[in-house]
């Protein structure tokens, strides 16, 4: 007959046995890659951050090759070529637009606002009331304030970009070379992928890191094809309304569309300058409505349509996503912030929660 003890030594061993298959190795494998990225990215965040950049744009380059490729006429490579050129070209195209639209368009900022403050016409009441004037007078200053602290923001950017262009360079370099290479050697990527699982789990694993791919190219995918449609809406819009440059508001409201819920915030700035240094008050008004349009159509009709319900993400899960994910990773941070929730959702039902239900 066992002795108590001996009973207990049993159970502790029995518990200790059940708690380690109810962890999978290759899943512990998976989430201690995805911390070593995480403190690649503390030790080098340039470097880090390019390479993330460049695998976010392998993920786009693929869309269009996919394409070509199932049209049986070009082989995987050439496809991936063409699509690299295709993108690249209409990067560099509207990147190199945007400078000097910025610089030409920010000297005629400040003539416009002084004027139209100047020819505002003020109630006789107003003037009269030394209330009134004292009004006038601190609204006089604070646009005055307002004015020279814009300026002096201007020549701290520039200021910031020079200091960095060394390691802006470095990361454009590193971020070109990754979106280039990632997408062609992802068949290769595919083959080796067993040589970093462990042996117990791994084909689980294989399925695991298939579905989440999949489901965030099905994310890119769409948020082009709703990325085409926003930046041709707002293009059409800035033309009908007569503001100037619809084609660069366009594409940079295509662009920054990729950033879900914020992506409109950092295009209203620059399009809304452009606004009024042309139009004034009105122009302002005139953008602003255009910009309020297109992005109701595509919350409430274009996304809900193209991505489906396959993601089945929360907007406020999202939201704080992009928060969380912008504090500890900055740009990077905000522009992966989907593919994260993705990862960590489905990281969650199929190792974590099942891991939990065999405890």
């Amino acid at each position: 007959m066992a002795e108590p003890t001996d009973r207990y030594l049993v159970r502790v061993k029995k518990r200790r046995a059940k708690l380690k298959t109810a962890f999978d190795p290759a899943g512990l494998a998976i989430l201690a890659y995805f911390l070593l990225f995480c403190l690649a990215y503390i030790l080098s965040p340039t470097i880090t951050g390019a390479l993330t950049l460049g695998w976010y744009l392998s993920l786009i380059i693929e869309v269009p090759a996919r394409i070509l490729y199932k049209i049986k006429i070009f082989p995987y490579r050439l496809a991936i070529t063409l699509s690299s050129l295709i993108i690249f070209s209409i990067l560099i195209f509207g990147i190199s637009g945007i400078i000097p639209i910025i610089l030409d368009e920010g000297r005629k900022l400040f003539p416009v606002l002084r004027d139209s403050f100047s020819s505002f016409s003020v109630p006789d009441f107003f003037r009269q009331n030394p209330f009134g004037q004292e009004l006038m007078d601190g609204i006089r200053q604070a646009v005055s304030s307002l004015m020279q602290k814009t300026a002096e923001l201007g020549v701290s950017i520039v200021n910031g970009i020079f200091q960095r262009l060394p390691g802006i360079s470095t990361s454009l370099i590193i971020f070109v070379i990754t979106a280039a290479y990632f997408t062609s050697l992802l068949p290769v990527f595919k083959k080796n992928l067993w040589r970093f699982l462990p042996a117990s789990g791994r084909e689980r694993a294989r399925s695991f890191l298939s579905e989440v791919y999949g489901d965030i190219r099905h994310f890119i995918a769409g948020q082009m094809i709703v990325a085409l449609f926003v930046g041709i809406a707002v293009w059409l819009g800035m033309l009908f309304v007569g503001i100037p440059y619809a084609m660069f508001i366009g594409f940079l409201s295509a662009l920054t569309n990729f950033i879900p819920y914020m992506g409109i915030i950092v295009a209203a700035v620059p399009s809304l300058i452009l606004g009024l240094s042309h139009g004034g008050l009105i122009g302002l008004l005139k953008v602003t409505l255009v910009l309020v349009a297109v992005n109701q159509f595509e919350g409430w009709v274009l996304s809900p349509k193209i991505q489906g319900s396959r993601m089945k993400l929360n907007w406020f899960a999202i939201i704080l996503a992009i928060l969380l994910s912008g504090t500890l990773l900055g740009v990077v941070g905000i522009l992966i912030a989907i593919p994260l929730v993705v990862f960590f959702k489905r990281f969650w039902v199929w190792y974590v929660q099942e891991a939990l239900q065999r405890m």
